[in-house]
């Protein structure tokens, strides 16, 4: 009876036929998972970086040049406007008047100012630099605080100038006549030491002549500059 019931085939045979062990289970449908490549290091985008990274460089670089070279020559080169040429930029030496510190005479100091060559915008750079005020020790500055030159005007002809300055020349000065002849000292030898052949300054408050600077000494009428050497 048992050795009939051993000896049933099976009604299924090939149902399972990688099976030795005889397990009913259904076997797995899944793929097996790849495995995942180990990824090494992106020398690619590195060299890529590094192109670009270069590339930009040289650009600035080239742009550098280009504007350095260009740039500043386009100012100090002949400019043609019109029939008129600009003459080309360059340095003058300058002595520029300042009272000392403790009222007993005047010193000089030599500065360097760009020139075209122009009298009337040299005296107007020089006016400028001294009201700017002394950069070396035992000098002061005559004039009040936020003076500026506005405008200065050469005539070759009679050797003349005229110097326009702010208001604050006369509003913010101190007064007294010490005071306003230092003022008016520096200015007038200043002009003399630079254009030596000048014999007659006027000078205007903000376009206009006023009567006094503050209240002692006149600027209604012109002055002789090397008198004042």
């Amino acid at each position: 009876m048992s050795d009939r019931q051993d000896k049933r085939p099976d009604k299924h045979p090939d149902k399972y036929p990688d099976n030795p062990l005889g397990d009913r289970r259904r076997p797995s449908t899944r793929r097996p998972a790849k495995k995942s490549k180990k990824r090494g290091f992106p020398w690619g985008k590195l060299a890529l970086l590094i192109v670009v990274v270069f590339l930009g460089a040289g650009g600035y670089w080239y742009w550098d040049r280009m504007v350095r070279s260009t740039g500043p020559e386009v100012e100090e080169e002949f400019l043609t406007t019109g029939a008129e040429a600009v003459p080309r930029m360059g340095d003058r030496a300058v002595v520029l008047v300042y009272p000392e510190w403790d009222a007993t005479g005047y010193v000089t100091e030599e500065r360097q100012i760009a020139s075209r060559d122009r009298a009337g915008e040299d005296l107007l750079n020089l006016m400028r630099q001294l009201c700017g005020g002394p950069r070396v020790s035992g000098s002061v500055s005559p004039f009040p605080v936020g003076t500026k030159a506005l405008g200065a005007f050469f005539d070759p002809e009679d050797q003349s100038v005229v110097l326009d300055f702010s208001p604050e020349l006369v509003t913010g000065h101190p007064g007294g006549s010490a005071a306003e002849a230092a003022t008016l000292t520096s200015i007038l030898r200043t002009v003399a030491l630079n254009f030596p052949g000048t014999r007659r300054c006027t000078i205007l408050v903000d376009g206009a002549q006023v009567e006094t600077l503050a209240g002692h000494l006149v600027l209604d009428r012109s002055f002789d500059p090397q008198r004042w050497l």
